[in-house]
Formats: structure tokens, sequence, C-alpha cells
């Protein structure tokens, strides 16, 4: 039985570079997959330009054009303008990207880091380093929002003092007075929660006001990937970011896929969980016997596929991949890996099993605090 599947990616756009990664992960997995596999997967593909518009109508015509399974979209926007329409057409999407967390949805499968994944690890490393003035800086949309709500959380409860927020709208240029104002309120780190060109024209900024090589701030990122870390380029060195898999991870064989399928032949997170996505869904395909959503998902519970990410068994309450959490810093236009989890951790969206240790009494955060009757 031929399985349709939807790939629905933004590859022009705001966010192509991420788009177009991902997408090309997935038609690497088909290509391997049909090497080997004598049940064919016919893709169907989408590109809606990162307009939440086209997201709905091209969703809605995959949908009723009987695509069952759909591994996509990028933002935190585009997911939720698609969730409607998979609860309406009971469509079931395999979402390969970071996100914020705070969602369980039974028409979508969380293949991408969570907030105790990307988060927590950041937070406690600006700890460990010693910061303890921060300024938030992140794309004005719903990414941007929440994980940088929940930086400030983490990092106040670490006894680290947020000394400014700002958001910049998803596409546009970072404007200079952020950077002014990051200079100007003496941050010692940045937590970036930026995305495409924000984040590129950002992170050479920084680098701009630095000296001798070296910029004036540590930035941290809770996403970047080598998706476009070759366009951001010396910029970027120094970067330090989080991820469930950097391509230092990568076998020689996601490599070589990545060198014949990804427009910059790099290996990104974004490149290998859609790559993985693709091999759960066609075991689980194969395990079922059918493509209706519930016995694939409830089959890729049961018997967790081994990709080339590694297992990434799936929670069958929460749809959540069990992940490995990966500190990274970037060099030379590659990311070097500093720490890994000893073992993978289940995933923790809605930040209940999370402790940090009590904010010192004497923090500056703590100071502001005041009791208002």
């Amino acid at each position: 039985m031929t399985l349709r599947l939807g790939l629905i990616f933004s590859t022009t756009g705001s966010y192509a570079a991420l788009g177009q990664s991902a997408l090309a992960g997935a038609l690497a997995a088909i290509e391997s997959l049909q090497r080997h596999d004598t049940r064919p997967i016919t893709p169907v593909i989408a590109d809606p330009g990162g307009d939440m518009a086209s997201y709905e109508r091209m969703t809605r015509e995959m949908l009723q054009g009987g695509v069952r399974h759909t591994v996509g979209a990028i933002t935190s926007w585009s997911r939720k303008e698609m969730i409607p329409l998979l609860e309406r057409h009971g469509g079931l999407l395999w979402y390969p990207c970071p996100y914020e967390g705070f969602e369980s949805n039974d028409h979508v499968v969380y293949l991408g880091a969570s907030p105790n994944h990307h988060v927590v690890p950041v937070t406690d490393w600006i700890a460990a380093q010693g910061m303890r003035r921060a300024f938030l800086v992140g794309s004005n949309y719903v990414w941007g929002w929440e994980t940088l709500r929940l930086a400030r959380e983490c990092l106040t409860q670490r006894g680290i003092e947020v000394v400014g927020e700002r958001h910049v709208p998803l596409g546009a240029a970072t404007p200079d007075h952020v950077l002014d104002e990051i200079r100007d309120r003496k941050a010692d780190c940045v937590v970036d929660s930026l995305i495409g060109p924000s984040n590129t024209s950002f992170l050479q900024g920084v680098a701009a006001r630095g000296s001798a090589g070296r910029p004036p701030v540590q930035v941290v990122s809770f996403n970047q990937s080598e998706a476009d870390l070759a366009e951001i380029g010396p910029a970027a060195d120094g970067l330090l970011s989080a991820g469930s898999f950097f391509e230092a991870n990568a076998s020689d064989m996601l490599r070589e896929a990545a060198r014949r399928h990804a427009p910059n032949g790099r290996v990104s997170s974004f490149f290998a969980t859609s790559f993985a996505a693709v091999e759960m869904i066609a075991a689980a395909h194969r395990s079922a016997g059918t493509d209706a959503p519930s016995a694939v998902f409830r089959a890729a519970v049961d018997t967790p596929a081994v990709t080339a990410m590694g297992a990434m068994p799936i929670d069958p309450v929460l749809r959540h991949a069990t992940l490995t959490p990966r500190l990274a810093i970037a060099r030379n236009g590659r990311f070097d890996v500093l720490h890994s989890a000893a073992a993978p951790v289940a995933a923790d969206p809605y930040m209940t099993s999370q402790t940090a240790a009590k904010p010192s009494a004497t923090s500056a955060s703590q100071r502001k605090l005041r009791v208002v009757k």
C-alpha cells in the first residue's frame, strides 16, 4: 500500500533556510527507505512561504486530498494554524522542530526539543558561568514570547537578573536600538530566540560591536542550527546553542544524505529530525498495516523505530519524543558539542518536573519585588 505523505515546509519566505533543511531531510529519508522498503512513499509537497493563510489553505487541500500524515510546519504559529484542520479532518502532524512546550494535541506528534531540553540546560549553563545580568531578545510571535517567558522564570530562579527584553517582528532586521540597550544595561549574556533574518542581523550586529575578534557579550540560543549557520558567518563564533542533534552527532550515512539533499550540504537538527520522522512513520505504517492515524501512532509508541537519531520513544499520553539534550559552541562555521546528557531525557512540555535552586536573598531580581495590597 502506497503511503501519501504530506511535507509542508516554508522553503521560501523569512525562515526559508530552516524549511529547506527540514524538507531536504524528509526527502532524503524517503529516498533511503525506497532502496530497502517495498512499500512506496509518495511525497505531497507544499510551500506556504511563511504565510499563515497559505498554511491553512494548503493543509486543508492535503487533508481533503486524502493525505493523513504530514511532516511539517516550522513555527509554532504555523503549527497552531494547522491543528484545527487536523482535528476536523482526522490528520496527524509529525512536528520536527524545537518548540516552547505547553501543548499536547491528539493530532500532533512532537519530535523536536521541548523546553526542558533547551531552556533549562541553557539557563543552567549561564548560571554555571557566573553570569548575573541577562538581556532577552526574540522574534515577535509565540516561540519568542513563550521561550523568553520561560527563560525569565528560570533565570530568576537561579538568581540572575533580567535587565531587558525586546521582540523583533518576524522577518525584520534587528534594529540598532536593541544593541544599544544591551550595551547600556551592561548585560553579560543575551538569550536569543530570534529566527531568520532577525537572528542573522542581530548576531552580525553584536559581532561588529566587539573588539579584537571577540563579541562584547555572550549570546546563547535555544534553536540555532547548521541550517543557517553559514549565512551568519564569523559573527556566529562563540554562540552557545541548545539542541537535540548537531552535525557532530551525525553518522556517515546522514552526512552523505545531507551532502546530496540539503541546499547547504549540512546536517542540522531540522534535517535530522525530519529524516527520523519519516523513518518512524514508515516503520509504524508497515507495522500497523494501515495509514489510519490512531493505528500508526499506536504502532510508533508500541514499537519505537531506531532512526538516524537513534531510538526516540514517544510518550503515549503527552505524545512527545524522548531526546538527548546537548549544548554546543559555534566555531569556524561548525558546532562543537560541549555537553550531552548521559541518557535520553523524556520531554516535560509543561515543566512539571523542573526544579531550580532557591534564589539568593540578595539577588537583584528579588530586591525589586514588593508586596502590593
